[in-house]
């Protein structure tokens, strides 16, 4: 399977997993939310059985299902506001909470904690990626957050630079924007 080609999967899997659980019922929910790598839960493995992606590989799928469960928003199925919002990036979201209308007050994910995460290799950046989650999920306006495709890329390929790309882009853009709002000036090329 060729890069594009598996891109695709990969964002059919997760946007179909999003789907599926803004429709499961509480207690799949939760449990999705609390289930421990290696052993999953009901409603994950009925994923596994659905998505031969995850089947294949479920150790990063554990966790990018977590992280899907821990954002979507309570509340009971088919009345719960979608999950995805293709033009809402990780990295936008992980600056500015969740909120389109942010000041630029303070990223919700400090700069020191998001090069803890885009250092990170393997069980802890996938452990740094739920961290990021919940402060997410406990600080969000309701309604569509994120694109749920860069959160399964974020855990399935570490390396990439779309994280700080897109953190830096909404944080630069504010502070642009607002320069009397900056404490500090950004450097000269």
């Amino acid at each position: 399977m060729n890069t594009s080609e598996h891109q695709d999967v990969v964002a059919r899997t997760s946007l179909g997993m999003a789907k599926a659980l803004e429709l499961a019922p509480p207690g799949d929910l939760a449990a999705m939310r609390r289930m421990h790598d290696q052993e999953g839960s009901p409603l994950f493995w009925r994923f596994a059985a659905r998505y031969p992606e995850i089947g294949r590989n479920p150790g990063p799928w554990h966790t990018i299902a977590r992280i899907l469960a821990l954002l979507t928003p309570t509340g009971q199925p088919g009345q719960r506001p979608p999950l995805h919002d293709s033009g809402r990036h990780l990295g936008t979201v992980l600056c500015d909470g969740g909120d389109r209308h942010w000041s630029g007050s303070r990223p919700m994910l400090s700069e020191q904690r998001l090069a803890r995460l885009l250092a990170s290799r393997h069980k802890a950046h996938r452990t740094a990626l739920e961290r990021a989650a919940r402060m997410l999920a406990n600080s969000r306006p309701p309604g569509p957050l994120v694109n749920v495709p860069d959160i399964a890329w974020a855990v399935l390929n570490p390396e990439g630079g779309h994280i700080a790309r897109d953190y830096y882009a909404r944080l630069d853009h504010v502070t642009t924007r607002n320069p009397a709002d900056s404490d500090e000036e950004l450097p000269h090329a």
